[in-house]
């Protein structure tokens, strides 16, 4: 009986799992037909992966919605989209507010010609406003984050999940390496994270008998804004000066500077550059008939975040102490060991 189990284990693991992705490779390239006739909806198209993402589906001729907060994005990415096979119009949208949402649903639907049907919905905007320790961060900052990161992707899902069920489209949000394995020092933007990943699971579920996807992104560092090294020390300079005294003399300015570095250091080294491969995910969860439900950006989210998921908590608490602790500890922390 035991040589029976594992002769068939040696057929599931060994034969079965290279079929299921050869055949998964292979229907993965099929297209979907009349891309002329779909529309797309993107969020966070100012600059990045959204602006980078909605040049390239008007370039392939299909009619985007380009969901912009500030006029100045607005402007940018109609200039550069003037030349384009398809057709890129700018939407004034800030994802933390209800009324503005629902004026850029109501006006999308207005603006769909006949023929035309929105076939998807991107949520793309996310910020990275605050990290380091929990004692650093208010529940304001929480609450920032979670207002853009996850209440901005309900936002927007609920506001056009009535026009996607009528097209029988998709509807596809950017999380993170840092929804899957928390990563110290985060908090508030791991929440969110965590927190959209459950939102998007759930509606997946329930919007599948209407025929709409819903896909996940989930990339790994990239050279963007959010890890950009003035804005990294602005950021954790900024949550230091909000500290009371007594904080401040628990941690140390010699454990901010520290902190500071490595993580500057750190995400810099891991950064990719090829944000490609996030673009190319958006569009191939848009434009292939069977999408992925998720995609893993990045060669670090590949063969690091993800994997070490299965592993022991034990192990993933040593992995991140490795990468991701300051050399330098708190000041309570010395003072306490010192007596």
């Amino acid at each position: 009986v035991t040589m029976v189990c594992c002769f068939f284990a040696f057929i599931v693991v060994f034969l079965l799992f290279p079929l299921y992705y050869a055949v998964r490779y292979l229907w993965e390239l099929l297209p979907v037909d009349n891309l002329s006739k779909k529309a797309v909806f993107i969020t966070g198209c100012d600059s990045g992966f959204g602006r980078t993402l909605a040049i390239k589906c008007a370039g392939s001729g299909m009619y985007v919605f380009a969901g912009c907060l500030t006029e100045q994005g607005a402007k940018s990415i109609e200039a550069d989209a003037a030349l384009l096979e398809g057709t890129v119009i700018t939407v004034m949208i800030d994802v933390t507010k209800d009324d503005s949402v629902k004026k850029a649903a109501d006006f999308v639907k207005k603006r769909l010609t006949p023929g035309i049907s929105l076939w998807a919905v991107v949520n793309n905007a996310g910020i990275f406003a605050t990290y380091g320790p929990d004692d650093w961060c208010s529940v304001e900052d929480y609450k920032r984050a979670l207002n853009v990161n996850t209440f901005g992707i309900i936002r927007v899902s609920q506001a056009f999940k009535a026009l996607l069920k009528q097209s029988k489209g998709r509807i596809i949000s950017v999380t993170s390496v840092a929804g899957r394995v928390s990563l110290p020092y985060t908090g508030p933007y791991s929440v969110g994270k965590f927190a959209s990943e459950a939102y998007m699971d759930c509606i997946r579920y329930e919007l599948k008998p209407f025929g709409v996807t819903c896909c996940i992104l989930e990339p790994g560092i990239f050279k963007t804004t959010l890890v950009n090294r003035d804005a990294m020390k602005k950021r954790i300079d900024g949550a230091w000066n909000k500290l009371t005294e007594k904080q401040r003399e628990d941690y140390g300015v010699a454990f901010k500077d520290s902190f500071a570095t490595h993580w500057s250091d750190l995400f810099n080294d891991l950064s990719s550059e090829h944000v490609e491969y996030v673009v190319d995910s958006y569009y191939h969860a848009i434009t292939a008939r069977f999408p992925r439900y998720r995609y893993r950006c990045g060669w670090d989210a590949l063969l690091f975040f993800i994997p070490i998921t299965y592993f022991p908590t034990e192990i993933v608490d040593l992995a991140m102490k490795y990468f991701f602790e300051p050399k330098v500890k708190p000041d309570a922390v010395e003072n306490e060991r010192c007596k």
